[in-house]
């Protein structure tokens, strides 16, 4: 089956944009893409891994809205050691399952 037209498969089964879908392939092959898992994978789009891991770790409440202006944090690396379970494509990033 070519990418295009599994990716248009997953897309009526989770509802995901065919170019997300395809992106999802792209990263994990062929033969190992499925619909279910490409939804719960998929993390969003971002500008950067930076960004990502940013709105990341707010979500999930390690990083407070609030946080002071004298506190620095390396997102760089922060980022470098985060993405170690997370993959990207286009700017669309995905948990690895």
């Amino acid at each position: 089956m070519d990418n295009t037209k599994q990716a248009k498969e997953m897309s009526k089964e989770n509802g995901l944009d065919e170019a997300i879908n395809q992106t999802y392939i792209g990263i994990v092959g062929e033969e190992y893409a499925e619909a279910g898992e490409a939804e719960e994978a998929y993390q969003g789009e971002y500008k950067t891994d930076e960004d990502f891991v940013m709105e990341l770790l707010k979500e999930c409440g390690d990083i407070p809205e609030d946080l002071p202006s004298y506190v620095h944090i390396d997102w760089e690396s922060t980022s470098r050691d985060i993405m170690q379970d997370y993959s990207d494509d286009n700017g669309h990033y995905f948990r690895n399952l």
